[in-house]
């Protein structure tokens, strides 16, 4: 038996022997190897081996997945906009509370009997930050406070 042609690719009769399990151990190793590093050979090989015919499935498949797609783009969209509801809530529930008019500095009424100043003394960036998170850690109490008011209907007790 013939195992390879003269452009040195196996024969189909080498490609069924070894399929079949017939050819003696020296000649099986010169097959195996040659399909190691012959991709035109192991394709056909494979193609011999698989003599399967796809078969279509009996219902479409399409219908199902889309409606899934659907389901969880359906998902995805109702979980981001509730965020957004929840934290458009929360702002206006602050907002109407008062909380951020703490953080805007009010104007100062002008002394009109007092010297002109040239320049306002330097604020540190430190001392600023600090300020900013004081004033925010108060109006957060506060808003808080008058919340647990509104909930409870009753005033909370006074720190001390």
């Amino acid at each position: 038996m013939e195992l390879f042609h003269e452009n040195g690719c196996l024969t189909e009769d080498a490609l069924r022997a070894v399929r079949d399990g017939t050819p003696d151990e020296t000649a099986r190793l010169e097959i195996c190897e040659h399909l190691s590093f012959c991709d035109d050979c192991l394709l056909r090989y494979t193609d011999l081996l698989t003599d399967d015919v796809l078969v279509p499935p009996q219902k479409p498949l399409a219908p199902a997945v889309m409606q899934r797609l659907r389901r969880r783009t359906l998902r995805v969209a109702v979980n981001r906009y509730a965020r957004v509801a929840a934290v458009a809530v929360l702002a206006l529930a602050l907002w109407s509370t008062g909380v951020f008019d703490s953080l805007i500095p009010k104007p100062a009424e002008p002394d009109w009997n007092a010297p002109p100043q040239l320049s306002a003394p330097p604020i540190s960036a430190g001392a600023r930050v600090n300020d900013f998170f004081r004033n925010t850690g108060d109006s957060l109490s506060a808003a808080f406070d008058i919340l647990t008011e509104r909930l409870a209907g009753e005033k909370p007790a006074a720190k001390s």
